[in-house]
């Protein structure tokens, strides 16, 4: 869709990374956050100050664990056990050189959501986050629990099995990817797509998007937010093959 839409206003050099962020992701390399994707999620994800505790004392991001960027490899054993978990690190400003290595590092260990705050710390205190002083904590504390916007997998099954009047499921994977099959009542809309096709997606319904994995269902969730339709996704792996339904198995 960005494409097409490139080329229609004169670009001849338009080429399209099909496989997308979560393939760039999977292979390691580093990926920008914004302050407002960490403000809105503190509670739920791994904050890293890579500066180290020292500098942390000054002033650090409400929660974030300090620990100094040459350490966190030797840290592995403290990285919660769930590979999906989000982990955002930061240093005082964005400092891409510096953190690629250890994005790369920490991604073969299996984590798939690593990011590096855009601007760091500076443009965290710019934004007026929450910021701590004095009170450091150098030990990763993670507990699972569903992000804002998340349905669990039992409930996202059960609208599935029973398709209740009130909610409808957006599918927001490409039509490539629905050759095996749609579930059953779904509108299918790739993500891309979604923003010139939101007169499709009905309003007096909760709309609950999924995709293969749950990268392209959560940016699905925020264009409907962003919209004011009631939406939730799911964070987890659905696969259809032959209209059979594999689905949950984060």
């Amino acid at each position: 869709m960005a494409a097409r839409l490139a080329e229609k206003i004169g670009y001849t050099r338009v080429k399209v990374f099909h496989a997308g962020i979560p393939a760039w992701e999977q292979a390691g390399n580093p990926v920008l956050t914004t302050v407002d994707f960490v403000n809105d999620r503190l509670g739920y994800i791994v904050v890293i100050d890579t500066r180290g505790p020292e500098k942390a004392k000054q002033g650090h991001i409400q929660g974030a664990v300090a620990i100094p960027l040459e350490r966190i490899v030797e840290e592995k054993e403290q990285f919660p056990l769930d590979r999906k978990a989000y982990i955002v690190f930061y240093a005082e400003d964005t400092g891409m050189q510096e953190l690629a290595p250890v994005i790369k590092e920490v991604s073969s260990w299996g984590y798939q959501r690593l990011y590096i705050l855009d601007g760091g710390y500076q443009a965290w205190v710019a934004s007026n986050g929450a910021v701590q002083k004095d009170m450091v904590r150098t030990q990763i504390f993670y507990l699972p629990r569903p992000h804002p916007g998340e349905i669990t997998g039992d409930e996202f099954m059960n609208i599935v099995n029973n398709q209740p009047k009130g909610k409808r499921i957006l599918d927001v994977r490409t039509s490539e990817e629905t050759v095996g099959g749609i579930l059953p009542g779904a509108i299918n809309i790739p993500v891309d797509e979604l923003h010139s096709r939101l007169n499709e997606v009905p309003r007096d319904q909760e709309i609950i998007v999924h995709c293969r994995t749950g990268l392209r269902a959560e940016m699905g969730y925020h264009i409907l937010r962003n919209a004011k339709f009631r939406s939730r996704f799911l964070n987890d792996k659905v696969e259809i093959l032959e209209n059979r339904i594999f689905c949950c198995f984060k």
